[in-house]
């Protein structure tokens, strides 16, 4: 049983169900790390901000 809370999309938060609707559209699945994380919406977005802004330097997916 584990302490933090993994919401389905349905579940949670408002604000983080777009977010995982547009992962779980990219990926096809949602994982685990971004269902946890959906628990705040400023950590989700702040993390796919991230993700996003890393995606577009110049290091080949595997390096990244």
């Amino acid at each position: 049983m584990s302490r933090i809370a993994t919401p389905t999309i349905a579940d949670a938060p408002a604000a983080s169900q777009p977010l995982l609707e547009g992962i779980k559209k990219q990926l096809g699945v949602v994982p685990n790390l971004f269902r946890v994380i959906s628990n705040s919406p400023a950590a989700l977005q702040g993390h796919l901000d991230l993700h996003g802004a890393l995606s577009k330097g110049t290091l080949s997916a595997a390096t990244r």
